[in-house]
């Protein structure tokens, strides 16, 4: 069973809200937009810009995973009235996404009583299908970097992360990975991008690295990763009317948290 996303309310009162989590969230998710606040009403009132902006170094201690948000002074908010906080689309270390969690309470002008928090969506199975001439690429990982820097983190990824399947020939080979910032070149190598394949089967395998070619955008803060082709005696890098990924096999990167701008 998953962790909650909320472990405890802290503190809710007339100046902030502390949150502790239950798990590790990325730095991403910490944005004022996945904070919504809202009456808890039949027809619900959303309180525009309730909280000041979140300045996650200050905000949020990765070692407690606690975070303060503060009061806006012109949220406006009504006593005696019950709101609602909507946490949503928030991101685990994986990358996957953590169903809604709210907090309500009940506003009492120069303070605030919370009354409870939980869990509002369960996730729901998807349907895995199986084809032939197909690879798994739910390997493919975004674990954003913590310990080096916050404020640099992955954003996206394409193939798009949780994906069941992609081609033999998927964009001539090339994954991307994509930052909010550019990385630093000298991190432009298979030591701080490790690629590896594993064959689907039911007894044990191991993962095997791959040599790929990690390059960087001239000026996107992109790094583009090039498999090599299958059934050539000198593999070729992003080249058309090859396949780049095998059938019966699930493939995987991990980024390295050494990685920086």
């Amino acid at each position: 069973m998953a962790l909650a996303l909320i472990d405890t309310v802290v503190a809710l009162d007339s100046t902030m809200v502390a949150i502790k989590f239950g798990r590790t969230i990325k730095i991403s998710s910490l944005k004022n937009e996945n904070f919504i606040v809202q009456t808890n009403s039949s027809t619900p009132s959303i309180i525009s810009n309730p909280f000041l902006d979140i300045q996650t170094i200050v905000d949020y201690n990765q070692i407690s995973r606690t975070l303060k948000i503060y009061w806006d002074s012109d949220a406006n908010l009504v006593s005696d009235q019950e709101y609602l906080i909507r946490l949503v689309n928030f991101l685990d270390a994986a990358n996957e996404t953590i169903p809604e969690e709210q907090i309500s309470f009940t506003w009492k002008g120069s303070d605030a009583t919370p009354s409870s928090f939980s869990s509002v969506r369960a996730p729901e199975p998807g349907e895995i299908l199986v084809e032939d001439k197909s690879i798994r690429t739910d390997a493919y990982t975004s674990v954003q970097i913590l310990a080096k820097n916050p404020e640099f983190y992955i954003s996206e990824v394409v193939p798009v992360n949780g994906d069941f399947y992609i081609e033999n020939d998927f964009n001539m080979g090339r994954a991307k990975i994509i930052f909010n910032a550019r990385p630093a070149s000298n991190f432009l190598n298979n030591t701080f991008f490790k690629c590896q394949r594993k064959k689907i089967q039911r007894t044990p395998s191991r993962w095997e690295n791959i040599e790929t070619n990690v390059q960087l955008h001239s000026w996107k803060p992109e790094v583009y990763i090039d498999f090599p082709s299958l059934n050539d005696a000198t593999p070729a890098y992003y080249a058309e009317n090859k396949d780049y990924f095998e059938s019966g096999y699930k493939y995987r990167i991990i980024v390295s948290k050494n990685v920086g701008v």
